[in-house]
């Protein structure tokens, strides 16, 4: 809705500025049909990527400002339909608190858009070590965990690139869900001087589901600490 009010708005303007016998009126109507394309391009833009996550189920937050924008756009546009000129638009400075209402609608949604997706990463997706770390508990020197371990660098590398950014299109969130859905699968001998709470903590974070508190004992805890890798792991509710 937001989208077909601005959409109204600039369509009204390109007509008056085609119409109106006034240069100066028309360059002036001219210049704001261009900032409201501008506007219009961020909120669409926005507006995809936002229908992108929840197609691939990421959780959105809610926003609140969208009603108070859309407001001052149907305003803008009965005024301006009543009086079709340059100076309804800016009069009350309600150009300027329009320009400035959807440059924080876009600054407020990009933010949101980043720190849900973030969220839907570390919650639901592969939940695994860097390969540098990984490659601690295992047996390097057997050859099946070498092409593992190299199968396993190569899905993280691919993975991990969007553990900050949210996917551009369809494709690039079937890569990253194909990527955390293959590292999951990926099974490693386990050196056999580590614990086998260890080992089971090490499979369950490998996991689609990741691991339960049941597998973080004071075992599992003290291992970690001592091979500096306890910072990896924060503890989510569900």
């Amino acid at each position: 809705m937001l989208l077909n009010e601005s959409q109204t708005l600039r369509e009204r303007l390109t007509r008056m500025e085609q119409a109106k016998a006034s240069v100066d009126e028309a360059s002036s109507l001219s210049t704001k049909a261009n900032e409201i394309t501008i506007w219009l391009v961020k909120v669409q833009k926005l507006a995809e990527r936002n229908k992108l996550l929840g197609e691939n189920k990421v959780l959105r937050s809610e926003v609140l400002d969208v009603k108070s924008i859309l407001q001052i756009i149907t305003q803008s546009n009965q005024r301006f339909s009543e009086s079709p000129q340059t100076s309804t638009l800016v009069g009350g400075q309600r150009w300027t608190r329009l320009g400035n209402s959807i440059s924080e609608l876009s600054t407020t949604l990009e933010t949101l858009q980043k720190q849900d997706w973030i969220r839907h990463f570390v919650s639901n997706l592969f939940a695994g070590v860097p390969p540098e770390q990984r490659k601690q508990t295992i047996v390097q020197s057997m050859p099946d965990n070498v092409i593992a371990l190299r199968n396993y660098a190569n899905l993280y590398q691919r993975f991990n690139k969007y553990r900050n950014s949210i996917p551009a299109n369809t494709q690039e969130f079937q890569e990253v869900h194909s990527c955390s859905e293959q590292l999951s699968a990926i099974k490693f001998q386990e050196n056999d001087d580590v614990p086998g709470s260890v080992k089971a903590f090490f499979n369950a974070t490998s996991s689609g589901s990741g691991a339960n508190l049941d597998f973080l004992t004071l075992e599992v805890i003290d291992w970690l600490r001592a091979n500096n890798m306890l910072a990896n792991y924060v503890v989510r509710a569900r």
